[in-house]
């Protein structure tokens, strides 16, 4: 298992990812994670050609310092179909995860991140929810077949969010709603990313990576206080590590030990950013060397 860190840990939106790429390589990384959503402004003011270009240059850079690319976090609709982000509609925002899958491509990684989502604001049933995210993905099918690259749909929360006293329910928040729509989607191309600070912000057991089992494909690996979505690295929040890696072993996971753990270190001064990424990737390595 490579451990591995998204470059959102020092990138900001609209800033070369050169630097970022060099810094988490020699700090130990062997794989890296492309956050295309911390650029989704950023692409969409982008041709394709441009677009391409710029997943090229990444992609050499990554070469030329020995890392690969192994995931990326796709683009994010907002909170629902009805209601996306930048003035995306669904017919853009499937033209923009279309484009992902191509860059994803570009850049040699197996995999990309996606959330299923609400239809709309309104209450409607998890079984209108599964039939709208299933119809949505399979359209992704053909680009995924032709490239290779596939998709991980990731878990959400909804614990703490209510809309006027109400409870507001993000679709696959729950495990089982997960394993259905990976399931209901059927292709050898879909799989499950386990985010741990969801999770736990959702009061889950992280034992329940194992109900995924051959189904995970992916993780994001962050800690939190249970409350809020902080990113912060293994052992600075509530997250139970022993459960989260003893499931890994007992599924035989075989993807990347990945970090959202950004504002771990983006809080540090610009001279301790570097000492900060070699800590994460000793503490990355002490963890997989738990289940080695």
């Amino acid at each position: 298992m490579n451990i591995s860190t998204s470059l959102n840990v020092l990138y900001k939106e609209n800033t070369p990812v050169d630097d970022a790429i060099i810094r988490c390589r020699r700090a130990g990384f062997e794989a890296l994670d492309f956050n295309y959503w911390d650029f989704q402004k950023y692409v969409l003011g982008l041709s394709w050609k441009e677009e391409e270009a710029w997943a090229q240059h990444a992609r050499e850079v990554a070469d030329r310092e020995g890392a690969k690319f192994t995931q990326m976090h796709g683009p994010v609709h907002g909170q629902s179909y009805a209601n996306m982000v930048f003035g995306l509609n669904e017919d853009s925002f499937l033209d923009l995860a279309i484009r992902s899958v191509r860059t994803a491509a570009i850049l040699g990684l197996p995999w990309i991140v996606f959330h299923a989502t609400k239809v709309s604001p309104d209450l409607e049933s998890v079984k209108v929810r599964l039939s709208h995210n299933t119809q949505f993905y399979r359209k992704l099918f053909p680009v995924m077949e032709e490239t290779g690259v596939g998709i991980a749909l990731e878990n959400l929360v909804d614990k703490e969010q209510t809309t006027a006293g109400v409870p507001r329910r993000n679709y696959c928040s729950e495990p089982e709603e997960l394993i259905e729509l990976i399931d209901t989607l059927n292709h050898p191309l879909v799989g499950a990313c386990w985010d741990t600070g969801h999770a736990n912000r959702q009061g889950l057991d992280q034992n329940v990576i194992q109900q995924l089992g051959k189904r995970l494909k992916a993780l994001h690996i962050n800690d939190n206080n249970g409350f809020q979505d902080q990113h912060l690295l293994p052992y600075q929040g509530t997250v139970n590590w022993k459960a989260v890696m003893d499931s890994l072993a007992a599924i035989g996971y075989e993807g990347d030990f990945t970090y959202e753990a950004h504002r771990s270190i983006r809080m540090l001064p610009e001279g301790l950013k570097d000492t900060g990424l070699k800590f994460s990737a000793e503490l990355a390595t002490y963890l997989v060397n738990t289940i080695a």
